[in-house]
């Protein structure tokens, strides 16, 4: 339910920040938190601690570097516009630090979904706005285990009702007070 709501553009989820050190190693690859489940944003300091000092990476495509290498990139990279590539368990970032920096890299990403072992075991957010909507799809999984496709659908079908409705509730964020404005009609317009 956490991956379909994130996939459906809903930061729902609980999020949370940590930060690596910046080596000066080449290439200069880091791992990403055990407990990531996706991430959210990656932001680099270059030069010390200070919050207003971090800089947005962008994800590097690495099937579309035109003209360049990754050794250019590891030099030549703008400090002002860096870059990294997640390689899977692990991420190196552009351009290669020339000092270390202990909280040089601040990462903020969504937590892994806790595993629900037991009957008494709790439910987390936003499994809680509607934890029937778990009950649904542990209940298709289940027909689609034995073979029944026609309840399975049922279930389904069900489940994707009630993301759909959090969904409607998570979406707009945050609700204010209308402004009354008044219409600028001057009599001309009929």
């Amino acid at each position: 339910m956490t991956r379909d709501l994130i996939n459906r553009g809903i930061d729902a989820a609980q999020t949370q920040e940590a930060y690596r050190d910046l080596t000066t190693d080449n290439p200069n690859t880091y791992l990403w938190p055990t407990d990531m489940f996706a991430l959210k944003t990656l932001e680099i300091n270059w030069s010390d601690q200070d919050a207003q000092n971090y800089k947005q990476a962008k994800i590097l495509d690495v099937a579309n570097i035109q003209d360049k290498s990754f050794s250019y990139l590891r030099a030549n990279q703008s400090q002002d516009d860096p870059l990294f590539d997640n390689r899977g368990d692990q991420f190196e970032v552009f351009p290669r630090p020339t000092s270390t920096n202990s909280q040089g890299i601040r990462i903020f990403y969504f937590l892994t979904p806790t595993e629900v072992t037991h009957v008494g075991a709790a439910i987390n957010y936003p499994q809680t706005l509607d934890y029937r909507a778990l009950s649904c799809k542990m209940a298709a999984m289940y027909y689609k285990s034995q073979n029944d496709d026609k309840m399975a659908a049922i279930y389904d079908a069900e489940y994707e009702s009630r993301v759909g409705k959090i969904i409607k509730i998570l979406a707009p964020g945050t609700q204010q007070p209308i402004s009354p404005k008044s219409l600028a009609l001057s009599g001309w317009e009929y």
